[in-house]
């Protein structure tokens, strides 16, 4: 099992890399932009992506209809700290496989993404 996650503060990044991989045994690369993402993905093979929403130049939404316009079928999880109903069905609508948000105690809430993850990934929910 391998993710990309994608979220443009470091600090985020680092703590998502160590819970994902620490305790839920989930490989992860990290990037802090959805350019970087792109890249990537067209150098390399993962099994989802775990992507951020508010992000500077190009936000989730617009990484996920990018991935999905270059027929990159991956399972994709927006994870943010945007509480929005409107934003999950926009998700939703565009092909991610999951929407979860930062909220909470960091141990439940990286239960609950590795959870989906390995939904996700299992259940072939790419697109």
């Amino acid at each position: 099992m391998k993710v990309l996650l994608v979220d443009d503060d470091p600090l985020f990044l680092e703590l998502s890399k160590t819970f994902l991989e620490v305790f839920h045994n989930i490989i992860s690369d990290t990037v802090n932009s959805a350019m970087e993402a792109l890249q990537s993905l067209e150098k390399n093979s993962y099994d989802v992506v775990v992507s951020d929403y508010d992000m500077p130049f190009m936000d989730g939404i617009t990484l996920l209809k990018t991935i999905r316009d270059k027929r990159i079928n991956i399972p994709f999880i927006l994870f943010t700290g945007v509480d929005r109903e409107e934003l999950m069905h926009q998700a939703i609508e565009n092909g991610a496989s999951s929407f979860i948000e930062k909220i909470g105690d960091p141990r439940t809430q990286y239960s609950e993404l590795s959870e989906r993850i390995w939904q996700v990934v299992s259940s072939g929910t790419g697109c």
